[in-house]
């Protein structure tokens, strides 16, 4: 009878356990102000960047040609985030660039645009979200960076790391002291 009892108590708590540390992830979603068929992640989007009312196209472009291997005294490429409207461009620095619409994160009417961003040499990529504010591009989401162990990064991934969650923004960065590649919701401090 004991024994049985002593089953039924450890069997009791190691559900008890699981139901813990099995927590629902917080799934995160992009606002729903995003058109149907409109380009949202790739080399190339489209948006309404200025709150003007227009369809507006970003797109990279290589302003400076790179010359040998940066790690050994060469000099990377130099990019440019441009925009079809006139909008001033961004300085993106080295290297291949994928952007991402990511709607309105700031409650300003434009549509944000995040860039996700290789590095001059290695597997570690960086991402920043800007905003067009009173005429300039504002980091509104400071750059941060992705491990990606020379793998490629779908789309998908790319879609859910900056977020918006009642009026804050969020972004998920990698945790690096985690071997599994874990990552950690960070909070946005936008200064305007």
């Amino acid at each position: 009878m004991l024994a049985i009892a002593i089953v039924l108590i450890s069997c009791q708590q190691s559900s008890k356990e699981e139901k813990i540390t099995d927590i629902p992830a917080v799934e995160a979603s992009k606002p729903k102000e995003l058109e149907k068929n409109k380009i949202t992640i790739g080399e190339k989007i489209e948006g309404d960047f200025d709150n003007d009312g227009k369809k507006d196209f970003a797109i990279a472009v290589k302003i400076k040609e790179g010359v040998g291997n940066p790690v050994e005294d060469g000099t990377p490429a130099e990019y440019e985030i441009q925009f079809s409207n006139k909008l001033k461009s961004i300085n993106a620095g080295c290297c291949d660039i994928i952007f991402i619409n990511e709607g309105d994160l700031n409650n300003d009417g434009a549509d944000d645009i995040s860039v996700f961003q290789a590095p001059g040499n290695g597997c570690v990529y960086s991402m920043a979200t800007y905003s067009y504010i009173k005429g300039n591009w504002q980091k509104i989401v400071a750059t941060f960076l992705i491990p990606t162990g020379c793998e490629s990064v779908s789309e998908d991934e790319l879609q859910k790391r900056v977020f918006k969650e009642g009026n804050s923004i969020y972004f998920y960065e990698s945790d690096l002291n985690d071997e599994n590649g874990g990552l950690v919701k960070r909070k946005a401090s936008i200064k305007n």
